[in-house]
């Protein structure tokens, strides 16, 4: 029995890098038969797996999963609240989003940075594609990511082509650590991850031209090790949606300022849009509050009711 690291998964066996060598490996039978409250953990890139190779074998066993320090997930979208694990034992999550553009998509920002918070993962905004923008238009945008993520989340801009900000981004992923790169196709990650490492590892694709949006060129999640004193980043295909359900802990946490404030409201189910005595509200109209934090606030929270609405009535998050 050896201790290994799952470090990519494909259509094919978990990938399981041990301290020796790195080779396919099958689940143990038992995987299958678990069912119910005691169902085992399968494989996700990251995981810690005890696994068994018999001498002289190409392809190992894996036993069972270790306990995870962190994991991100997201919503399946299914009515039985199931989650699909994109990454377990993350330290960092890179939260991409390309510039040029058009405006940087906001949304797409505050719902990443809720599923970072939410996993105990320090969420890093990493904007890729400086080189498309003019001096103004980044200003503008780095303005308005400042403002959505607040003073504690760093914001890094970059540019592959040109060499910018990737001794920044290498910086937040120190040596022992891993870092999860999240963001949709188009966005420049396999690019921004090349540029790390420093050669072609990952595959890219261009955009296209009436809309800018990526084609599909990550077709795996798998873990690449940057070169240096520092630690490793997980890669995974770019995701169109991040639904939100049973992410109250990170929306807390992504808007504290929110949700202290909310305490002194009239109403314990306010929604801060228009309900009276609302401490919300009247800590925006005194300067306390971010108008834009507020808007991006109240917009998820309602997303995540709605979406809460979609699940059984036995489901509980």
């Amino acid at each position: 029995m050896q201790l290994g690291a799952v470090v990519r998964l494909d259509r094919g066996f978990p990938l399981v890098a041990t301290a020796g060598d790195t080779f396919r490996a099958e689940h143990a039978v038992g995987f299958a038969k678990s069912r119910g409250e005691d169902e085992v953990l399968l494989p996700a890139v990251g995981d810690r797996v005890a696994v068994r190779r018999a001498p002289g074998h190409d392809m190992g066993v894996i036993e069972c999963v270790l306990p995870r320090c962190t994991s991100f997930e997201r919503w399946r979208g299914r009515a039985r609240g199931e989650r699909q694990v994109l990454c377990s034992n993350v330290d960092s999550v890179l939260i991409v989003q390309a510039l040029g553009a058009g405006e940087v998509l906001l949304d797409r920002v505050a719902r990443s940075l809720v599923l970072a918070l939410d996993c105990d993962a320090e969420p890093v905004v990493v904007l890729t594609k400086a080189d498309r923008c003019e001096a103004d238009e980044l200003e503008r945008d780095l303005d308005r990511v400042r403002r959505l993520v607040g003073p504690d989340v760093r914001v890094i801009v970059t540019s592959s082509a040109e060499g910018l900000g990737l001794d920044e981004v290498r910086a937040c992923v120190p040596a022992g650590s891993c870092a999860m790169i999240l963001g949709e196709s188009g966005a420049g990650k396999s690019t921004l991850l090349n540029a790390l490492l420093g050669h072609d590892a990952l595959a890219t694709g261009g955009v296209r031209e009436r809309d800018d949006q990526g084609r599909h060129t990550t077709v795996a999640r798998v873990m690449v090790a940057l070169p240096g004193d520092a630690g490793v980043i997980a890669d995974a295909p770019g995701l169109r949606s991040l639904p939100l359900v049973g992410h109250e802990r990170g929306l807390a946490r992504a808007f504290p300022e929110i949700v202290e404030a909310s305490h002194a409201c009239r109403f314990g189910d306010c929604t801060h849009t228009h309900e009276p005595g609302c401490a919300v509200r009247e800590a925006e109209d005194a300067g306390q509050i971010d108008s834009l934090r507020l808007e991006t606030f109240q917009n998820l929270a309602s997303s995540m009711r709605v979406s809460a609405q979609m699940l059984d009535p036995d489901v509980h998050l």
